[in-house]
């Protein structure tokens, strides 16, 4: 059964019925939820560098910013289809700019990104939305951001980072 995943009030529903914040995005225990912080924690830190720009694809309410190296200090932009998510990512995060929008049709962003980020959103669209609209996604995203980086909800996962030959 396919959830409906481009629904901002299927997100907020999500937010509002959540135990644990991580429950708004991802159902797990606590102790699986911190190794896959650890797994995103590292892998950020062997790939982001201090200056490089980031578009938080599906940013939900920030929680990248919570596990990006410590020296990051470079440009981010958050974007999530749920105004429920970028409010709470808002009042959370308030030096730093979050836009409400659908990742198939992002608006002109100053500049190109050095790094797409997707937190399991590719697997999430695939399987309730399918691949012409994860392709749609993708495009839009090769066209703001020099590469993208996925990480997964898998503990094992090592991210998976594709550059986008069209820009870089």
């Amino acid at each position: 059964m396919t959830e409906p995943i481009n629904d901002p009030l299927y997100w907020k529903q999500r937010l509002v019925t959540a135990q644990e914040r991580h429950h708004s995005i991802f159902r797990c225990d606590k102790e699986r939820w911190l190794r896959i912080e650890a797994k995103h924690r590292k892998i950020l830190a062997e790939t982001i560098h201090p200056e490089q720009t980031v578009l938080d694809a599906g940013c939900g309410y920030g929680r990248l910013l919570d596990l990006m190296p410590r020296d990051w200090r470079g440009y981010y932009q958050g974007i999530d289809l749920s105004p429920a998510f970028i409010d709470l990512a808002r009042r959370e995060h308030p030096r730093n700019a979050f836009l409400v929008s659908d990742l198939r049709m992002i608006p002109m962003l100053s500049g190109t990104f050095d790094w797409a980020i997707l937190i399991s959103i590719r697997p999430m669209v695939r399987r309730n939305l399918g691949d012409d609209e994860w392709g749609k996604m993708e495009m839009e995203l090769k066209r703001v951001a020099n590469r993208l980086l996925f990480l997964e909800y898998d503990e094992d996962d090592l991210g998976e980072v594709v550059p986008n030959f069209q820009t870089c």
